[in-house]
C-alpha cells in the first residue's frame, strides 16, 4: 500500500470491473444505482447542458448519458481504464481525459459545465482530505452559474466494512474481502483476495470516507449550497439514522 497511488485502483481493477460492478454486479461496497437510472437522473438536473465525469473508468456511466444526447466528458487517472473505455462502442461521442480528480481540467476554463458528477463512491478514492477539498473547489470553479455537483456514495459505517468477508464462493475459485478502519484518519484500508486454480491475486483498495455532513462543509466553503440529498436514485428521502447511500446535489449560485 505505500506505492498507492491515484491510477492505482484503476490500473488494477480495469479487466475485472465490468464485470463486477456493471450491469447485475455484485461485488459493490454498499448499494449502487444502476446505469439507465443514474443517466435518467442526470439528465434530469443537467437541463440538457454539458456534463463532466469524474472517475470516469470504463464508462459504466458516461455511455448512457451520451446515449440520452448529453455532452459529457470523462476524466480519471488509470491509462488502462480509460484504453477499455475508448474501445468500446459509441465512446467517441465522449472528450476522454486522463487526470487526477484532486485537480482536473486546470487549463478548462471556468463554469464550462452544467453538472460534474462523482458516481459510486468514487469521491473517496481521494485518500486524504486535502485532496477532497481541492477537488470540491475545482468542481464549483469549472461549474456554470446554476450547475450542480452531484456525489452517489455510502453512509459511512466503519463497523460494517472492517474485518473480513466473504464475496463468492465457487468449486474453483474464491473472493474474500479484507479490511482495516482508522477511525481517525477515516481511511479504509482494504484487499480483495482472488484465490483460484490459476493463483492468486491481490486487488487493494484504499478509501477515506466522509460523512454527508462533512461533504456539505466541503461544498459550503467552496461557494456551492445543498439542494437534495435522497436515498438512492429513485429520489427516496434521505433518513440520517437508517439510510445506507446517499445522492446529494449542490447547486452554484
Amino acid at each position: 500500500m505505500e506505492r498507492y497511488g491515484p491510477e492505482t485502483y484503476g490500473e488494477t481493477y480495469a479487466d475485472v470491473y465490468d464485470d463486477w460492478y456493471g450491469e447485475g454486479g455484485q461485488m459493490a461496497i454498499s448499494q449502487v444505482g444502476a446505469p439507465d437510472e443514474v443517466a435518467d437522473g442526470i439528465v434530469a438536473l443537467a437541463d440538457g447542458g454539458p456534463v463532466l465525469e469524474l472517475g470516469v473508468g470504463t464508462g459504466r456511466l458516461a455511455l448512457p448519458l451520451a446515449d440520452r444526447g448529453l455532452e459529457v466528458t470523462g476524466l480519471d487517472a488509470s491509462p488502462a481504464m480509460l484504453e477499455r473505455l475508448r474501445a468500446k462502442p459509441g465512446a467517441d461521442r465522449l472528450t476522454v481525459v486522463k487526470g487526477d480528480m484532486a485537480d482536473p481540467l486546470p487549463e478548462t476554463a471556468d463554469g464550462s459545465f452544467a453538472l460534474v458528477l462523482v458516481g459510486f463512491n468514487t469521491l473517496f478514492n481521494l485518500t486524504t482530505a486535502g485532496a477532497q477539498a481541492s477537488c470540491v473547489a475545482a468542481v464549483a470553479r469549472l461549474l456554470r452559474p446554476g450547475g450542480r455537483f452531484v456525489v452517489e456514495a455510502f453512509v459511512p459505517a466503519p463497523e460494517a466494512h472492517d474485518g473480513m468477508s466473504i464475496r463468492s464462493i465457487d468449486v474453483d475459485r474464491v473472493l474474500l474481502d479484507v479490511a482495516t478502519i482508522d477511525p481517525d484518519t477515516q481511511l479504509i484500508t482494504g484487499q480483495r483476495i482472488e484465490i483460484s486454480e490459476a493463483g492468486n491475486r491481490l486487488f487493494p483498495y484504499l478509501l477515506r470516507y466522509v460523512t454527508p455532513e462533512q461533504l456539505d462543509a466541503l461544498a459550503a466553503g467552496a461557494g456551492l449550497s445543498l439542494e437534495h440529498r435522497w436515498a438512492d436514485w429513485s429520489g427516496t428521502p434521505f433518513d440520517d439514522e437508517a439510510s445506507a447511500s446517499h445522492v446529494s446535489v449542490w447547486l452554484r449560485s
